[in-house]
């Protein structure tokens, strides 16, 4: 038994299985994200903060996946999780 490999499996799964079940949670930042409340900014709404529309404007969104795409990479954590596990167990 590794634990090393046992803590790691358990880890990827944590992170693996909600990424499957729920993507839309994962998703933080994206460009269709960026671009509603840039809009809202250029149509009048309050800023959240000081200089947000200055903000938006200048940096564009650093992440743009979408939720089959966070599903795919937590499908492949899942499986390195299982993996892991196995290993750990295992070896």
């Amino acid at each position: 038994m590794d634990g090393l490999l046992i803590g790691a499996g358990f880890s990827a799964l944590a992170v693996g299985i909600p990424a499957m079940m729920r993507p839309d949670l994962m998703i933080r930042e994206s460009a269709r994200n960026h671009k509603r409340r840039l809009d809202e900014l250029r149509n009048g709404a309050p800023e959240a903060y000081f200089e947000e529309r200055r903000e938006l404007e200048a940096y564009a969104p650093r992440f743009d996946f979408d939720a089959p795409t966070i599903r795919r990479l937590g499908g492949f954590g899942a499986f390195l999780g299982v993996l892991s596990l196995y290993q750990g167990l295992t070896g």
